[in-house]
């Protein structure tokens, strides 16, 4: 079932059903003999940053990009852009193609044209989006213009957004007082779990008529 919204008559809620450890023991301040002592067993070694690769405004590139870790694009690409593993994708300049990151979240700054978005995190539109269809698991976030069909956990419309499109939700959707949006509104059902039926014992009747076979 579908319901129409127009943010213009208000605003709409809608739920559904590393670092460093040292110790010491220093006695020689104290006039002791015993000395200090640093344990390195209780040294952590500090995480190594992840990487981001940058494509810098002005570049143009044409054909697709499969990355590996995260990635800020300021320049324009016409094809798509994919990762398999947790990659976070924030577009400042332009695509015409696909966004998809299997574990990783995808921002909008710029614009996409054209394509779809798959994010197995989060999306967040400040910028333009004027595809087909965006998918995240977690949470669609837009405050920019869109046109087309959004699905997630949780969908936030902010008030500075325009559009027109489908929003599909699953838990909760909010559109905030301003919003100018033109939209279908729909819950998808949670996906449901297999179980597994018990396997009924099979029973012997035994009674005083009963035989016995040896």
């Amino acid at each position: 079932m579908f319901k129409m919204w127009n943010s213009d008559s208000g605003s709409a809620v809608v739920n559904g059903n590393g670092d460093k450890t040292v110790k010491s023991n220093n006695a020689a301040a104290a006039g002791t003999a015993e000395g200090s002592e640093n344990k390195a067993s209780d040294i952590r070694p500090a995480a190594t940053p992840k990487r981001t690769n940058m494509i810098l405004k002005g570049s143009k590139l044409t054909g697709d990009i499969n990355i590996t870790s995260d990635l800020e694009l300021s320049g324009d690409v016409d094809g798509n852009i994919r990762s398999f593993q947790d990659s976070n994708i924030v577009l400042k300049g332009n695509c015409k193609g696909n966004i998809e990151t299997k574990d990783g979240s995808v921002t909008i700054e710029g614009s996409l044209e054209g394509g779809n978005i798959i994010a197995g995190k989060e999306v967040r539109i400040t910028g333009k989006f004027n595809g087909g269809e965006i998918k995240a698991k977690n949470k669609i976030y837009i405050d920019g213009e869109f046109s087309g069909k959004l699905e997630a956990g949780e969908i936030e419309i902010g008030s500075r957004a325009s559009g027109k499109g489908e929003l599909r939700y699953r838990e909760f959707i909010s559109i905030a007082r301003g919003a100018k949006v033109n939209v279908q509104v729909s819950q998808s059902q949670q996906e449901a779990k297999p179980v597994d039926k018990p396997r009924e014992k099979e029973t012997a009747e035994t009674g005083p008529d009963s035989a016995i076979k040896s």
